[in-house]
């Protein structure tokens, strides 16, 4: 099985680190907002690494928002 291609963004505003990953189609697979950037960063890796494991990818299929600050 091949692994899924996935890219992340991250953004800082006033509510703290929103994060997004996104699939191969440009679709995103989870978001969430975390109060510090080095919990943001640690939720993109883990929701990156269950992505992977499960092979979540493709239209409409999306995790629950997690990382909730």
């Amino acid at each position: 099985m091949t692994e899924p291609l996935l890219a992340y963004s991250m953004s800082h505003d006033e509510k703290g680190w929103a994060w997004r990953v996104y699939d191969e189609a440009g679709e995103i697979v989870a978001s969430g907002l975390d109060a510090c950037q080095d919990t943001a960063k640690a939720a993109v890796d883990r929701v990156m690494r269950h992505v992977a494991w499960i092979g979540l990818s493709g239209p409409g299929r999306r995790l629950a928002a997690a990382g909730q600050a």
